[in-house]
């Protein structure tokens, strides 16, 4: 969703389309065979992507600020999604969607702690309480 909602912002041409597809294709595979090695692996390394990417929009957020970006009005997919209100802007998406990074971060590294300590992830949900 963070992605189909930053491609209305952006309006990307074909070919970054393309190579957005691309990318994600690449990523999938490498992905789906790290996670087939090692789940604790694969969990870690995307609570690390998340963590970059809290601190991306977290400069995205100062730049924001600074109007250094224009704040234009959210689009509509992420109104809708994220049920924001109808007056919300690029900013209000960008924190919701920084909360969202948080939350991935937070599940992918307690996952990586479970396969750690060699249980079972199914067995073992997360505490209450819990992010």
């Amino acid at each position: 969703m963070h992605l189909m909602t930053f491609m209305e912002v952006a309006k990307p041409r074909w070919y970054e389309r393309a190579l957005v597809l691309v990318v994600q294709g690449i990523f999938f595979n490498a992905y789906f065979v790290g996670y087939l090695i090692s789940p604790k692996f694969a969990h870690r390394v995307v609570g690390y992507l998340e963590e970059e990417a809290i601190h991306s929009y977290t400069e995205f957020l100062k730049d924001l600020e600074n109007g250094k970006i224009e704040n234009v009005p959210a689009p509509a997919i992420a109104v809708d999604y994220w049920r924001l209100p109808h007056d919300a802007t690029l900013r209000d998406v960008v924190v919701v969607v920084r909360a969202d990074e948080a939350h991935h971060r937070d599940v992918n590294h307690y996952a990586s702690e479970v396969h750690y300590q060699g249980m079972d992830l199914k067995k073992s949900p997360a505490p209450l309480g819990y992010h």
